[in-house]
């Protein structure tokens, strides 16, 4: 009897830690559900934001510095040669010019500037990617740098060899595809209409 009655208290024992283990996992999971809604809260609204100002962005002006005017970049190389610098000196020039003539002062500091490094498929995607990144912080740096651009309004992004304008199975294509774009975005106005 005694055995018996030993067995049904183990049992029950048993049975009320495994409750109790229980009910400590599923709070457990609700105090980390809502301890990883907290965290996410702020990223949430920031992500938001960003949407919000993207939406509020239109391209104003876009510059493509590629070999149609001669070699940009040499082969496998980030070091801005003479020809683009000159480019990219009369692209922000005709910049100024343009927003002296006619848009508000504060319009310079309302652009943000997207400098995209791309290449040709030649080479293995990881190295392709990081000489697009290379070559697109080449120029942003030449913009922050000698140009005077505030570095908050640059933003730097590489592609690769993953958007190509042309046929990378040519030289001419693959010429084509190797190319840094500067793009400008400036903010939209709100109309009270």
């Amino acid at each position: 009897m005694r055995i018996a009655r030993l067995s049904d208290s183990v049992r029950i024992a048993v049975g009320a830690v495994a409750g109790a283990g229980m009910l400590l996992t599923v709070s457990g999971c609700l105090a980390t559900r809502s301890w990883v809604g907290d965290q996410l809260r702020p990223i949430t609204g920031q992500q938001e934001q960003l949407e919000t100002q993207m939406n509020n962005l239109h391209l104003e002006r876009k510059l493509v510095l590629d070999s149609s005017q001669g070699p940009t970049f040499a082969t496998g190389s980030a070091a801005l040669n003479g020809n683009a610098k000159r480019e990219i000196d009369a692209f922000l020039g005709d910049m100024q010019g343009s927003t002296a003539s006619g848009s508000p002062a504060s319009a310079a500091s309302e652009r943000v500037f997207v400098i995209a490094g791309y290449t040709d498929s030649v080479g293995h995607e990881d190295y392709n990617y990081e000489l697009g990144q290379r070559r697109a912080t080449s120029v942003a740096g030449y913009l922050v740098g000698k140009k005077g651009l505030d570095p908050t309004q640059v933003r730097v992004v590489s592609y690769g060899a993953s958007k190509p304008l042309d046929e990378n199975s040519t030289r001419s294509g693959r010429s084509k595809n190797r190319r840094v774009e500067i793009l400008v975005y400036q903010e939209r106005i709100a109309t009270g209409s």
